[in-house]
């Protein structure tokens, strides 16, 4: 993810979502970010860096979603979301495929289903791919491997906002593969 990305969303967000955008809170050091990679023994790819160092996430008094009823997790929620999940391995999972060490959660819809960034490549992904983990439902993950594919869901956003001012009805895109994790592209790591 480049900066460049980073700063045509803030300008997007400004321009189309100034409600949005006004709940993002500013960006964390890079102090915050080494300890956070030290309480869970991972190393955060610099993309990922980037993007918290630009913003901490939404504030937690916000349930305006960023993307597709999601939530854009500040780097404490991430924490927080993280320990719970991985104190769970080996006790409260079904499977030990349900929930993994690396992987860290920074979207949420609030209802424990969660976009998370995939450091080492789960059931032959590949590393820093993303995944939509859905919290009921155990099926083999497939990532969102590249970060156009991420930023083409704000254009898709912005294209349904449209159509709903035209007065134009608006249907939900359907997902092939729903389950607890859905594929979403077949490209190069996204967070590298």
């Amino acid at each position: 993810m480049v900066p460049s990305l980073l700063e045509r969303l803030e300008r997007w967000l400004a321009a189309n979502r100034p409600d949005y955008f006004a709940c993002l809170q500013p960006g964390v050091t890079d102090t915050q970010l080494d300890a956070f990679e030290a309480r869970f023994t991972i190393q955060l790819p610099t993309a990922f860096r980037r993007l918290y160092r630009w913003r901490n996430g939404q504030s937690d008094s916000s349930y305006l979603s960023l993307q597709f009823n999601r939530m854009f997790s500040s780097l404490e929620s991430v924490a927080d979301s993280k320990e719970l999940l991985d104190g769970m391995i080996g006790s409260d999972f079904k499977s030990p495929d349900w929930w993994r060490r690396a992987w860290v959660p920074f979207l949420s819809n609030g209802g424990g289903d969660l976009l998370v960034l995939d450091l080492a490549g789960f059931d032959g992904g590949k590393p820093r791919q993303l995944l939509i983990f859905w919290h009921d439902e155990i099926q083999p993950p497939a990532g969102l491997e590249h970060a156009r594919e991420f930023f083409d869901g704000f254009r898709r956003q912005r294209n349904m906002l449209q159509r709903m001012d035209a007065g134009n009805e608006v249907r939900r895109p359907s997902v092939k593969g729903h389950g607890r994790h859905i594929p979403l592209s077949n490209g190069a790591p996204l967070l590298s």
